[in-house]
């Protein structure tokens, strides 16, 4: 049976307890490639079984790692068991919230309107990475405005910026200083929605949990929508675990499946972080229902998310291709066979290679890209364009530009079309 260990440039960001805890060096030596530090790697990892590994990364280093089940195998589990039964996402009203209906307060500086349906909705996003990042960016995409909290003592992916940081402001606070908390809370006390991307407990600890996000708007005249993503699924013991979409492929049989299509009977990673996007647009869909349910009955509500949750869906409801299919798509790209110890440094530029040369012209269409301008960064970006289409009824697109961490004052400005939030105003 085989364990994955998150990608260690990936993980936590920092490779340097995964490397510890395998007796490995923190640093290499002259000489190493790919190759042979994959060897090494591999070396290390062999002294366990995958339960062995499960639990050492898991518990005694709380770095993200999962035996690579096969789906059935993940169903048995008592976690499988438990977060089997739930749907795409958990939406439910907080029981004793009790602010009458209401949509979100109309905003002079940017009206909603049918073009641009989430126009003044205030978003406080704490996340990183893709899957949480993906829902916020996909509600400015429809006018919402989006302050995004990240830390100067909080690694992130800044490679991804130019692809999700689209439609946020992004400010930087220190969620153990007072005075930052106070300014975090303000930030809180005017939103419609906040968003937690982080491991189970995380802000519970620094004191942004779930009920004292609803505590602090019990007694204004509209209810919150407090949000939840995670790796794993809330139910279950393996809820409180770290992870990414790969660590959600390996757990539900998803990388089992990919690898035995390719012929061999292990796991392999899939290329692209699908269900990390589509987990961003279950979180998104949810937050509307819970918009619309706000508007007509009142209250607050708590909506969970999780990779597991998309995987689970797209295993029972989807499934794989039938054989003859997978064969012919398979034969006609050059039967590529990737293996369980080619990690994305290899699996991504491999297939990014594979489709410019058998895809170009479908995948590549000029057509489906459009041009951005982010000007706080003066600087012009090819982005693909919104995919659904509302015959002009609706016009997606973002009015804030893409940027790095910390360019934003923590504060909501009076104008919501404002570029750069410079707590002037």
């Amino acid at each position: 049976m085989f364990a994955h260990i998150e990608n260690m440039s990936l993980g936590s960001m920092n490779p340097d307890s995964t490397l510890t805890a395998l007796g490995l060096p923190l640093d290499g030596e002259q000489g190493d490639t790919y190759d042979t530090v994959v060897q090494k790697i591999q070396a290390a990892v062999s002294k366990f079984d995958s339960a062995a590994l499960d639990e050492l990364m898991n518990k005694q280093y709380r770095q993200a790692g999962t035996v690579a089940w096969t789906s059935d195998e993940y169903f048995a589990t008592e976690h499988g068991k438990r977060c089997g039964q739930i749907g795409l996402y958990e939406a439910s009203k907080c029981a004793n919230s009790s602010q009458p209906a209401a949509w979100w307060p109309e905003n002079e500086s940017f009206p909603s309107s049918p073009k641009r349906p989430l126009a003044g909705l205030k978003v406080v996003d704490f996340s990183r990475v893709i899957a949480g990042p993906a829902i916020t960016r996909s509600l400015a995409e429809m006018g919402a405005s989006v302050m995004r909290i990240t830390s100067p003592y909080v690694t992130d992916m800044s490679g991804i910026h130019q692809d999700l940081n689209w439609g946020k402001w992004n400010c930087s606070l220190h969620l153990k200083d007072e005075e930052d908390k106070e300014k975090l809370r303000a930030l809180i006390r005017e939103a419609d929605v906040v968003v937690d991307g982080y491991r189970p407990g995380v802000m519970e600890r620094l004191g942004f949990g779930q009920q004292a996000i609803l505590d602090l708007v019990k007694d204004r005249s509209y209810g919150i929508i407090v949000v939840r993503e995670n790796c794993y699924g809330w139910h279950g013991p393996w809820a409180h675990r770290s992870g990414w979409q790969q660590i959600s492929d390996a757990c539900c049989g998803v990388s089992m499946s990919y690898g035995k299509a390719m012929g061999n009977d292990e796991p392999v990673t899939p290329v692209f972080p699908n269900s990390d996007y589509c987990t961003g647009l279950c979180g998104s869909a949810a937050i509307l229902e819970a918009l619309v349910q706000r508007a007509e009955h009142g209250g607050s509500y708590v909506i969970k998310v999780a990779l597991n949750y998309y995987s689970q869906w797209l295993i029972r409801s989807c499934g794989t291709y039938e054989h003859q299919i997978w064969n012919e798509v398979w034969k006609r790209h050059g039967s590529p066979v990737f293996r369980h110890f080619h990690a994305m440094q290899h699996l991504l530029p491999a297939m990014l290679k594979i489709l410019h040369q058998h895809d170009a012209q479908a995948l590549f269409n000029p057509a489906f890209f459009e041009i951005r301008r982010a000007e706080n960064l003066g600087a012009t970006f090819v982005q693909v364009k919104p995919v659904a289409r509302f015959n002009n009824e609706v016009e997606l697109g973002y009015h804030i530009g893409t940027r790095g961490n910390g360019i934003d004052q923590p504060v909501w400005p009076k104008d919501l079309t404002t570029e750069v939030v410079r707590g002037e105003d």
